[in-house]
């Protein structure tokens, strides 16, 4: 290197010399123009320059040559680095009368790099935490060699601190500006011996508010509860996705009114007791366990006292269920008379369906109330409130929130699909306008559609878990087919003993003495000629856990009375074994699990049923009944 110094040092000025030169020879070359003048390559890499001769109506070339080929080498104006250090390469014009240079500075490979890993081994880009949290980092390098001894530092000590291994702790920046206390960031930084390593930003916050019973208020905000009631209460801090809860032992809070509202340490989070009064507030402030200054993070505000306490408890597309107590007992529950209705709005003045629930109405089966108001649309927020109007006064809830899932209705079509489409979508639980629960049910008369009060049903026309699930209402037949959602469910078919119920965001297949099978329309969009591979999505549920259920491909060869043709009592005979797959039911009839099957060999034209994994005329055994919310067949792959 010393040497090649030197020398360049030494030829430098005759060399800009006669790049400079403009001797004016008739019909020569004026300049050399090159794309670059300075140039940094690595050892291996290559750069194209251009040259241009003036004028360029000449079109004469350029002569390549490197003035020191230890470190650069050039080939038609191909520049590739060879070895550390600096040389120029020249373009000479043809005629030999002017000369272009370009510096060329090569640095060392990359031997490798570095990366960091959080203490679960999982590549991190940054790190979040709080103050006093600490975590055990460590440095990788892509050499694969364990063997390189690292120095570890941070920016910032006072917002994280790091030791000779790694280990870090968070740290908090005090300030009188309580939008920047608890919120500190800095960079943790890595270097190898080799003098190569990363930084990686570090944020140490405990400035994202709290979170009540698991709802997130944000910091600043002022949060409702209510009277005589407990809460669970997380501090969070900023993390990566979402705001975390802080472990309650590293974290002090503390309440400006202590005679309405208490607080104390449970486990890693606090418990919040309301007193019974109403409309009053409290501030919430906190700060790291030891730290001096407490600031506010939020307001809590007692709205009021709600004896009757409700409470969302399943969801589907089309169907919210909810249930509801006073807290003394299921019986006393149960006997009393209740206005449940649901609103499309948080300000309850729209409402979507309202009943009145006589006392002691045999249709809760003794146990605690729950109603499942179905037909809603899919995505969409609606609000519930039951009252007890049993009183001289109605005893109310507090308004519930609940949110159906999103569902797209997909028909099979006739045109070609494509990898990736979905070839079928249907969603039972929205093809009636009822309301029943799928354990202990409350609904009024399917075979209407006015939405009259509750208390001017029959007890006949609500039905239960050991309820007439055969009562005539409530079998699928041609007519309520079509009836229900136009001619769509009238496109499916069922299996042999053809025994198909409607009910509360589901389709029930059987009785306790027969079963059956719901079958696909046709599959016309699968592309001619092609097997597809499928991915068929249920949700479902056994009558009882751990039932053992099937989807299986029907061929377009065979011939299928649909449910909505002529006869209820069609025969329709099913291939269960030929390309099936089986899955198991996890939960029991209150839980709609999500099961996903790929069936490959699929062709134009053929079904999918689903149901149990077989069929027969008289079943005693009540595992084979189910229940099935909604499918999804997606194409996956044709060949």
């Amino acid at each position: 290197m010393k040497r090649f110094i030197a020398i360049s040092l030494f030829l430098l000025p005759s060399l800009l010399a006669c790049v400079e030169n403009t001797d004016d020879v008739t019909g020569g070359a004026t300049s050399v123009v090159l794309t670059r003048d300075k140039l940094d390559l690595k050892a291996g890499e290559t750069f194209t320059l251009t040259a241009t001769v003036l004028p360029e109506s000449l079109n004469m070339g350029v002569v390549w040559s490197v003035l020191d080929e230890e470190y650069v080498e050039v080939n038609e104006g191909v520049v590739t680095g060879k070895s550390e250090g600096v040389t120029y390469v020249i373009a000479t014009s043809e005629d030999g009368l002017q000369k272009a240079a370009c510096m060329v500075s090569v640095n060392p490979p990359i031997k490798y790099n570095v990366s960091l890993l959080d203490d679960l081994g999982q590549p991190v880009e940054a790190i979040y935490g709080y103050p006093g949290m600490a975590i055990q980092l460590s440095a990788v390098t892509t050499d694969g060699d364990s063997g390189h001894s690292f120095t570890w530092s941070v920016d910032d000590p006072s917002a994280a601190t790091v030791d000779s291994d790694g280990f870090l702790t968070f740290g908090t920046k005090q300030s009188n500006d309580p939008s920047y206390v608890y919120y500190a960031q800095t960079n943790v930084k890595v270097v190898s011996e080799d003098g190569l390593g990363c930084r990686i930003p570090v944020v140490s916050s405990m400035l994202k508010g709290v979170s009540i019973d698991g709802v997130y208020q944000p910091f600043g905000s002022a949060a409702i509860v209510q009277a005589g009631e407990r809460y669970t209460v997380s501090v969070l801090y900023d993390g990566a996705v979402q705001p975390m809860a802080i472990p309650a032992d590293a974290v002090e809070l503390e309440l400006s009114n202590t005679t309405d509202f208490t607080v104390m340490k449970v486990g890693d989070a606090f418990t919040l007791f309301t007193g019974m009064a109403s409309l009053v507030t409290s501030k919430v402030s906190a700060c790291a366990r030891g730290a001096q200054q407490k600031f506010e993070i939020a307001e809590l505000k007692i709205d009021k006292y709600y004896p009757v306490k409700a409470m969302l408890v399943a969801a589907s597309s089309s169907t919210l269920v909810f249930t509801w107590t006073e807290g003394i007992s299921d019986a006393d529950d149960v006997s009393r008379p209740y206005t449940i209705t649901l609103y499309s709005d948080e300000d309850c003045t729209t409402e979507v369906l309202s009943y009145d629930i006589s006392a002691g109405n045999e249709c809760w089966r003794g146990v605690q109330p729950r109603f499942v108001f179905t037909g809603l649309k899919p995505a969409t927020n609606y609000w519930f409130k039951v009252k007890d109007t049993g009183g001289s006064e109605d005893l109310e809830s507090a308004v519930i929130n609940g949110t159906t899932s999103p569902f797209i209705i997909v028909e099979p079509g006739s045109s070609a699909a494509e990898v990736g489409d979905i070839l079928l979508a249907e969603d039972f639980s929205e093809l009636y306008w009822m309301a029943d629960e799928v354990n202990q049910a409350a609904g009024y008369d399917v075979g209407s559609n006015d939405k009259s009060s509750f208390q001017d049903r029959t007890v006949d026309s609500f039905v239960g878990f050991t309820g007439s699930f055969c009562s005539p209402e409530r079998i699928i037949t041609a007519q309520s087919a079509k009836k229900a959602s136009g001619l769509r469910l009238g496109k499916w078919a069922q299996g042999y003993t053809a025994r198909l119920y409607v009910g509360p965001g589901y389709v029930f297949l059987g009785t306790t003495k027969y079963v059956t099978h719901l079958i696909s329309p046709p599959l016309n969009n699968i592309p001619e000629g092609s097997s597809a591979k499928l991915m068929v999505t249920v949700h479902a549920a056994g009558y009882k856990g751990g039932n053992e259920a099937l989807l299986a491909v029907q061929s377009a060869s065979t011939s299928f009375n649909a449910i909505g043709s002529n006869t209820q009592t069609n025969k329709n005979k099913l291939d269960l074994t030929t390309n099936a797959q089986s899955f198991t039911f996890t939960g029991g009839i209150t839980t709609l699990g999500e099961f996903t099957v790929t069936l490959d060999g699929v062709h134009k034209g053929d079904r999918i049923a689903f149901g149990p994994t077989k069929e027969d005329n008289e079943v005693s055994n009540t595992g084979h009944m189910m229940l099935i919310s909604d499918m999804t067949i997606q194409l996956l792959s044709i060949d």
